[in-house]
């Protein structure tokens, strides 16, 4: 059986030939009109020969009835053509949406990583900022503790973090 619908509850398809139901009465006027039109050209066919009876009549009939097949098949070729563009359709859809998933997801990783450069970046600048400011800091001090005439004894900040350093993970006890 030429049916496409396997699923027997599935109301969107008549069981006849795998036509949607929507389309039935669409695909009825397209053979309808194919098969009116043919026996007009057959009918006008036979009778330029004359009219001979039952001859003709059977002619006539004979012909349309042949071409019956052919006009069935018409709206079954466009509709299931119809069907299977919209099935490509869909698959290419998802085939451009899931292309451009992974372009969105490569583009957030890249920025991910752009974002983490840039905060290594000012990170690191923040850092030299702190360090500098820390010696200047440590400069004025001393500067200051000169001009007042006084002794200076704090370490600069290279021998505190020295000291702090070996400091840390030594054990005292």
């Amino acid at each position: 059986m030429l049916c496409m619908n396997d699923d027997k509850n599935n109301k969107d398809w008549v069981s006849f030939l795998g036509v949607r139901r929507q389309w039935v009465g669409i695909a009825l006027q397209i053979f309808s009109i194919l098969v009116l039109v043919y026996t007009i050209f057959a009918t006008r066919d036979h009778l330029s020969g004359g009219w001979s009876g039952f001859k003709t009549l059977r002619a006539i009939v004979l012909d349309v009835t042949t071409f019956i097949p052919t006009a069935g098949a018409v709206p079954l070729i466009l509709f299931t053509g119809v069907d299977t563009l919209m099935i490509l359709y869909g698959l290419v859809k998802e085939g451009i949406e899931k292309r451009q998933k992974i372009r969105e997801a490569r583009g957030e990783a890249r920025g991910e990583a752009r974002g983490e450069a840039r905060g290594e970046a000012r990170g690191e600048a923040r850092g030299r900022f702190l360090a500098n400011r820390e010696w200047l800091d440590w400069d004025a001090r001393r500067q200051a503790a000169e001009a007042a005439g006084e002794e200076f004894a704090e370490p600069n900040p290279a021998e505190k973090h020295a000291e702090a350093s070996h400091g840390v993970g030594t054990n005292q006890g």
